[in-house]
């Protein structure tokens, strides 16, 4: 198949067809109608364009953007899943998308209510005392998080406590809030079965130890069995737990952290609760913590709270979706939903594991880990996942975890029907055995997109962002 190609929009433009035309004199807008040739701008000129030419240059740029609407995403710990429509209506509801902060509160009263009722619903399902449903994304969640363990331990006299214990599976923002709370970050390395077990733990643990930071499941998709017995421990030296609730949406209904040691987590709405995710936004990162935090959650009366993470109410059209999935599911939806998609994941790793390499024969939930450990002809992850393309999927995420050598990392969540799932299956059989007879064409690969394979060398080190007039030929 020949791939699509796009011009700049800059580059359909002309004199002759021009999308902009002034009748008569007005000096404040002939300066928009000088010829192309004698115009200039810092970006060397702006070309007309007419309006069924602009119409359907974005419409074809449109047609070329994968979606969740068109086929799986089987990003591992990413569980880009369908949004279910209602809940998209609902929230885009005028009574709802249009109210403003300002208001009287007798205006926002339904507003509060639906907030105050999530909350207590993300208590219900995660077990823990009270939430703060303020932070705007998953890892502002978690940087909160780790402020109010900062906080608590100074309130005790611990400020000397600097040290946050890490898992090498644990989720890749964790090294990153942790430091700009002012910890210092030390790492830990799992077991050889993928999972932290408690012998990995004892060893670090001392008087300087502030919290730890388990992901659970871990981004291998591996359940932490050793999670109670490493809570006490660490509670032992008077240490917190943070656990990550990236992959909630494995658990919800099957477990509570904040009933097994986990003293304060955060949640993704935008992973799990129905809410879109990618495209740079909006998130939510609601947080969930134990009694003992309370005083000390953004925006907390008291005097001890860390402040405010977000301004007015937080992300309100998160709340009205993840407020919409929950009653839509009930408690007993929102465990299947957990359910399936831990199906779902070990279907895809019963077929494949015959084409791909497991680093762990330990089970695993609701993603699993390959890598291209037996890939012949010297093809590697990469070839891999710009092949994928050309049968219309998304590539699976790539090179993560970290601790697995050219990981393979694939979530298909709970959505995908399983004829969708045996499509993804037939597709990855089909270029790992392309790997063996036509290595050449998996190597070139893809071959159906309007951009091919990046100089991501000179990308990185060239970098240009802005469009200029030949600088194709430049």
């Amino acid at each position: 198949m020949r791939a699509i190609t796009e011009p700049a929009i800059f580059e359909l433009g002309s004199d002759e067809n021009p999308g902009f035309s002034c009748v008569g004199t007005n000096p404040s807008v002939d300066k928009f109608n000088l010829p192309f040739a004698i115009r200039n701008d810092e970006m060397g000129g702006w070309s007309q364009v007419n309006e069924i030419d602009v119409v359907r240059h974005y419409t074809r740029l449109s047609t070329l953007n994968f979606d969740i609407n068109r086929g799986m995403y089987p990003l591992g710990s990413c569980t880009m899943k369908h949004n279910p429509l209602l809940n998209e209506r609902v929230a885009g509801d005028p009574h709802f998308a249009h109210c403003h902060p300002y208001w009287p509160a007798s205006f926002l009263k339904a507003h509060h209510e639906v907030m105050c009722e999530l909350a207590r619903d993300l208590a219900e399902v995660s077990g823990f005392d009270e939430i703060s449903i303020q932070p705007a994304a998953g890892a502002q969640g978690e940087l909160a998080a780790v402020f109010m363990i900062k906080a608590y331990l100074e309130s005790k006299g611990l400020g000397h406590k600097k040290t946050v214990l890490i898992p090498d599976t644990a989720h890749g923002t964790n090294p990153a809030s942790a430091a700009m709370a002012g910890f210092n970050c030390k790492h830990i390395a799992s077991g050889p079965d993928g999972w932290l077990r408690i012998e990995d733990v004892l060893p670090h643990l001392d008087d300087t130890v502030a919290a730890i930071m388990v992901t659970n499941p871990n981004t291998l998709g591996i359940y932490e069995r050793d999670f109670v017995k490493i809570a006490d421990a660490v509670h032992n030296v008077g240490g917190l737990v943070y656990m990550d609730g990236a992959n909630f949406n494995a658990i919800m209904g099957v477990f509570q952290p904040g009933k097994i040691g986990a003293d304060v987590m955060h949640f993704n709405l935008h992973k799990t609760f129905t809410t879109p995710h990618g495209g740079g936004g909006p998130g939510s990162g609601p947080i969930g913590f134990n009694r003992q935090l309370s005083p000390f959650a953004p925006s907390a009366p008291g005097g001890k709270s860390i402040g405010r993470m977000k301004a007015y109410f937080g992300q309100w059209g998160m709340f009205i979706r993840a407020w919409c999935y929950i009653r839509a599911l009930g408690g007993a939806g929102l465990h299947q939903a957990s359910l399936d998609a831990i199906l779902n994941a070990n279907y895809l790793r019963k077929h494949l594991e015959s084409a791909l390499s497991l680093p762990y024969s330990t089970s695993t939930l609701h993603e699993v880990v390959f890598t291209d450990k037996n890939f012949p002809n010297g093809l590697i992850t990469l070839d891999f996942a710009k092949r994928i393309i050309d049968h219309g999927f998304h590539p699976p995420t790539t090179y993560f975890p970290i601790m697995v050598k050219g990981a393979i990392m694939i979530e298909p969540t709970e959505t995908e029907p399983r004829r969708e799932l045996d499509r993804f299956i037939e597709a990855v059989r089909s270029v790992v055995e392309e790997m063996r007879t036509n290595p050449d064409m998996v190597k070139r690969a893809p071959h159906t997109t309007p951009v091919r394979r990046l100089d991501e060398t000179r990308a990185a080190r060239q970098l240009e962002l802005r469009w200029r007039p030949n600088a194709a030929k430049a």
